[in-house]
């Protein structure tokens, strides 16, 4: 068992003998020695992570091989498992092909027709626009006509089988515009198309809803009113 010899230290005349660690105050009735306070467990503890702190540091800048440190290497590999990563992703969105975009539009030739109207109210009916083949009437057409194309062309559920839209006549009544929709099928799913996919439900259901969203000032010229849409399948 090691025993600690520690220094002694004198009070004046006082011949009592103190340790180092304990401090004596002087006074009349001779001295009075305190203890000072032992390190606290917090001061270990910190001791000991500072310890591990700096032994980290030192294994991170050992020297690996010539002038490659160790946290070379870490940053390397995880900049290297980053780019590993995009790559794949980017082969991935480049080779990966939907099955649903793959079909053969020369197999759809089973028409399927909807017609029907609406009424644009901020429009005024004139004469011209009672024949189809005046400049009024083809440019009004025209942009109907785009505005319907482009609707049903960008529809996920009907845009492979979208043919053509046709604004056919308008009439009084503000202006009434008549129009159709044409639709192909292929033949060996015509009926479970007819019934479900090319459904006058789900082709009205898309109309009406694009006429609910339209951006359009509702005193813009081009403004649709949807309550006045009407649909009907064609037999």
């Amino acid at each position: 068992m090691d025993i600690e010899l520690q220094p002694i230290e004198r009070n004046g005349n006082d011949e009592a003998a103190y340790p180092s660690n304990d401090r004596v105050t002087a006074g009349n009735g001779g001295g009075v020695a305190y203890r000072t306070p032992d390190a606290t467990e917090r001061d270990g503890l910190l001791s000991v992570r500072s310890s591990a702190v700096c032994r980290v540091k030192r294994e991170l800048n050992e020297v690996i091989f010539w002038k490659v440190r160790l946290w070379m290497i870490i940053i390397f590999i995880f900049l290297l498992i980053i780019a590993v990563t995009l790559i794949s992703l980017a082969v991935c969105s480049v080779i990966h092909e939907d099955v649903d975009e793959n079909f053969d539009r020369s197999l759809f030739k089973v028409p399927q027709y909807f017609n029907g109207s609406f009424q644009l109210p901020n429009l005024v009916f004139t004469e011209e626009l009672s024949t189809l083949s005046s400049n009024e009437s083809q440019a009004l057409a025209a942009e109907l006509q785009e505005k319907l194309t482009d609707l049903y062309r960008l529809s996920p559920a009907l845009g492979r089988y979208f043919s053509q839209a046709e604004i056919y006549a308008f009439r009084n009544g503000s202006v009434i515009a008549d129009y159709q929709l044409t639709f192909l099928m292929p033949e060996e799913q015509q009926d479970q198309l007819r019934n479900i996919t090319v459904s006058r439900e789900m082709v009205y259901n898309v109309l009406r809803q694009f006429l609910y969203d339209q951006e359009q000032d509702e005193s813009g010229p081009m403004y649709i009113d949807r309550v006045s849409l009407n649909m009907v399948l064609r037999h």
